[in-house]
């Protein structure tokens, strides 16, 4: 992968996960700034695709074995899952002491303490059954993200009727939900499997990106997005939607979306081939890598806090106060405390390493 295009992938999941944050942002600090926000769940869908084409290119590219790559896959999950859920339990159980009100949306849907609990360190929170743990809104996706590494570890690693065997169990681990968006996160794979045995020239390259911007803006608006799923809806079974989660009955939406990021991901890596797109400086490649190496921190940790926040310090008793910790004091308190948790991924690593010696031998 050339260096112009692994910034860019970066700068895309940095934007994403930016995305995200200020999608929520809003509805803790009196919708102040509502205007940016409303992209949440389009900067997951991008999220699925550039998940599948990262992980292709980790297996094929640096020829990953089963114990590497699950040992890479549950340290990377773990070394910031396990903290977001600690984090997660005690300002939730904190907030609800001192203002309960701010949770009241959250606890409406909240099934039982200990399965919520267990299912978000199993990450099966999504399957068949949506369980939301607790203020942590944005976990949903990874009982989603979790399950699609196991699928694709079954498809590598595995042959064979033992492989058809493992792939069923998969599938029903999955749940309709889930097992319907596997197709975009393959959309990832076949991207990076086709980069390179098709060739563009420049022109081409720089025409089917613009079409993906153009496609992306397009796919954002609210509207176009409604009209798609009533389109699809009034076409198909309505029973359909009744095995469905809530993330998922956009389905429709999402998979066009999807195409878009495929077609943006593909034409951006013949573009960074064939000319000096996206060539930056020293600097800024710097800043972008260490800005993306926080997504996750910041798409699992600002949720929590956000309601933490509303709870003590509510946005119609202290504005000022409340914009302040919910615009700058939640990001740069994820920034520090992500830069502590990539320090100690290697604890994780070496415990997984261990597990699966043990295991194996």
């Amino acid at each position: 992968m050339n260096r112009c295009f692994s910034v860019y992938l970066d700068f895309i999941r940095f934007l994403a996960a930016v995305a995200v944050f200020v999608s929520h942002v809003p509805a803790f600090a009196g919708g102040w700034l509502w205007q940016v926000a409303g992209f949440g769940h389009e900067a997951v869908v991008v999220f699925f695709v550039l998940s599948g084409f990262v992980i292709s290119y980790v297996v094929y590219e640096k020829k990953e074995t089963l114990s590497h790559y699950a040992v890479s896959r549950l340290s990377r999950i773990y070394s910031v899952a396990l903290p977001a859920i600690l984090i997660t339990l005690f300002l939730y159980y904190l907030g609800m002491e001192i203002n309960g009100q701010a949770f009241e949306l959250v606890n409406e849907k909240q099934r039982d303490p200990v399965w919520t609990v267990f299912s978000a360190f199993l990450f099966i929170n999504q399957s068949w059954i949506a369980t939301p743990f607790f203020s942590n809104l944005p976990y949903w996706s990874i009982g989603y993200e979790v399950l699609y590494y196991l699928f694709f570890g079954v498809a590598v690693f595995s042959k064979g009727p033992k492989r058809i065997g493992l792939m069923l169990i998969v599938f029903m681990l999955m749940g309709p939900s889930i097992l319907l968006y596997l197709p975009l996160w393959c959309l990832g794979v076949l991207c990076f499997k086709l980069i390179k045995r098709v060739q563009l020239s420049f022109s081409v390259s720089a025409w089917l990106y613009l079409m993906s911007l153009l496609g992306l803006f397009y796919f954002l608006r609210g509207e176009v997005q409604s009209e798609v799923n009533t389109f699809v809806a009034l076409h198909i079974y309505d029973g359909v939607y009744k095995f469905l989660l809530e993330p998922a009955d956009h389905f429709a939406s999402d998979y066009l979306l999807g195409m878009v990021v495929f077609l943006n991901i593909f034409s951006a890596y013949h573009l960074t081939c064939s000319s000096n797109f996206f060539k930056l400086g020293q600097k800024a490649n710097t800043w972008i890598k260490e800005a993306s190496a926080h997504t996750f921190s910041l798409y699992l940790l600002h949720m929590p806090m956000l309601f933490f926040i509303s709870a003590v310090f509510p946005y119609d008793v202290n504005s000022s106060v409340n914009l302040m910790l919910c615009w700058v004091a939640v990001p740069l308190s994820i920034f520090f405390l992500s830069r502590w948790l990539e320090s100690h991924r290697g604890y994780y690593r070496r415990f997984f390493d261990g597990l699966f010696l043990r295991y194996a031998t």
